[in-house]
């Protein structure tokens, strides 16, 4: 599925910042702590945050009676391979690489809570604690692609509109870059090919040779923390993005 923006050509730099405020950023980073706190938890019914009003969001607000809705989903607890043992206080190295496993943060240094050996997310509560949908204690590394192109107006105009690809997520049926996880001791950018081929082009087997040429065009345009409804207070989603 792809958005179109109407625009002169000559205005092309003020509309890829345009569409970088007005459609990339909120896809992945919406309204910091917005998809975070929204309920039920994707694929339940009847998991539920804890209500946190915006003021108790940061760690460091005293909040003694603080009791988060404790969520690993089933598929995550059968510990399959590119998830983390359910026992956190196995993990020995957080804040840096363990063998492929790169733990380490795009927002710096994190917290890890002192009786769990849980990572603290860095942006604050969110009223939910374990691991979710995600497989990781802590930071959950993930890539996605910004593919975009000049093209011809589609309602006759002269003027070139800009297109950029986007696809429908499964899970929550909203509007989403194409991407996903990155393995352990994968490179962003493989990842990033990767998936796009998965989601974008039906895994066709001729897909890597068809796109070579543009993925070796493909720059670096965010590295950071992601808005995500998958996010609990113990870990957090982190995206690198090519364009």
């Amino acid at each position: 599925m792809s958005i179109l923006w109407t625009c002169r050509q000559q205005y092309s730099q003020l509309i890829v910042r345009h569409l970088t405020s007005q459609i990339i950023r909120p896809i992945i980073m919406g309204n910091l702590f917005n998809k975070n706190r929204k309920a039920p938890y994707p694929g339940t019914t009847d998991v539920y945050r804890t209500a946190i009003s915006n003021e108790k969001i940061p760690w460091n607000v005293d909040w003694p009676d603080y009791e988060p809705t404790e969520y690993t989903s089933e598929k995550v607890l059968q510990n399959p391979p590119w998830a983390d043992d359910p026992n956190a206080k196995k993990i020995k190295n957080y804040n840096a690489l363990d063998g492929q496993i790169d733990r380490r943060s795009f927002m710096g240094k994190y917290e890890i809570d002192q009786e769990t050996n849980r990572p603290k997310n860095p942006r604050g509560r969110t009223g939910l604690s374990g691991r979710g949908l995600l497989g990781r204690w802590g930071p959950n590394h993930a890539g996605d692609s910004i593919i975009t192109r000049w093209s011809k107006d589609q309602y006759g105009s002269k003027q070139k509109v800009l297109e950029i690809l986007l696809i429908t997520r499964k899970d929550t049926g909203s509007l989403a870059l194409p991407g996903g996880m990155i393995d352990p001791g994968e490179q962003a950018s493989t990842a990033i090919k990767r998936e796009f081929i998965e989601e974008a082009m039906n895994s066709n087997p001729d897909a890597a040779a068809q796109i070579e040429d543009l993925f070796q065009l493909a720059t670096s345009a965010y590295k950071g923390y992601v808005d995500d409804p998958r996010n609990t207070g113990k870990k957090l989603l982190l995206k690198s993005l090519q364009n």
